[in-house]
């Protein structure tokens, strides 16, 4: 490979490398306010929350 040649395709590598993590991204974050919302419904805390909650009184 010639010097620009190896260029072009690394450029082009670093263009679908950069275009597929903001892809997944944003995938990651639709998912999280998808959460979001339907935890604003129900009230329900996830078992982490409940466990460093319970941490919290137990220690004062």
């Amino acid at each position: 490979m010639t010097g620009p040649t190896k260029a072009i395709a690394i450029i082009a590598l670093a263009v679908i490398v950069m275009v597929s993590l903001n892809i997944a991204m944003w995938r990651r974050m639709r998912g999280g306010l998808a959460a979001a919302k339907a935890g604003q419904g129900g009230g329900d805390r996830d078992a982490v929350d409940r466990v460093e909650d319970d941490a919290v009184s137990n220690a004062g």
